[in-house]
């Protein structure tokens, strides 16, 4: 994808992610164009990439929208993730260096005066989301492999635009970052095995929590 491109589709993907545009909204090429000042072209291509990576569908003669996110749609992203991200997890702990452990460390004490807020107002929740999207986002980066990261990073924010952390209790917050320092840790001892093992459960966790409170509303 060109530079133009790109950028284009990394401000649209952020407004899905932000929830600017909500399920069904049409994506319109001649208007996004002429907002960002940009030709229909880098335009025609993010909306590609959009609909390549799940975020967006193309119905013939109508055009392209935000794609809505059917119960089926989320198990079967959650099931790719679960068996992706543990071996993200222990690249990560293979290959880390001491400034990725650094921040990955600055990114749980930053999740930690999250989780405080939320227990002082909800809606704070919105922005720990994002520092916990951040945090695997960095773990994804430290394990180093561009073809994971391709297909992993539309998986990672997928909570976010289901806004899932709007289910959590302050106890499910506290057991996630909890699971993030345990991460960490196995980091640090650049223990393979262990991290795969906690990233595993961390999923498989918030999996369950997610099918339990939401799922059957869809």
């Amino acid at each position: 994808m060109k530079r133009g491109s790109q950028q284009t589709y990394e401000v649209l993907k952020k407004r899905i992610i932000a929830g600017h545009y909500t399920a069904g909204t049409q994506l319109k090429e001649i208007q996004i164009a002429e907002e960002m000042g940009i030709s229909r072209t880098p335009v025609r291509t993010a909306l590609k990439q959009l609909i390549d990576d799940g975020l967006a569908v193309a119905e013939e003669g109508r055009g392209v929208f935000i794609a809505s996110w059917t119960r089926w749609d989320i198990e079967d992203m959650y099931r790719l993730r679960i068996r992706l991200e543990p071996f993200a997890a222990r690249l990560a702990a293979e290959r880390a260096d001491e400034n990725a452990i650094k921040k990955l460390k600055q990114c749980n004490d930053q999740m930690a005066q999250g989780v405080e807020a939320v227990g002082k107002d909800n809606a704070a929740i919105g922005e720990l989301q994002a520092i916990n999207s951040a945090f695997h986002r960095l773990l994804l980066e430290t394990a180093g492999s561009q073809r994971l990261k391709s297909m992993l990073e539309t998986m990672i924010d997928m909570p976010i635009i289901t806004r899932s952390f709007f289910l959590y209790d302050i106890e499910d917050l506290q057991r996630s970052l909890q699971h993030h320092r345990d991460l960490v840790m196995a980091v640090e001892l650049k223990n393979g095995d262990l991290a795969e093992q906690i990233m595993s459960v961390h999923l498989l966790i918030s999996n369950q929590r997610f099918m339990s409170q939401r799922l059957d509303t869809l």
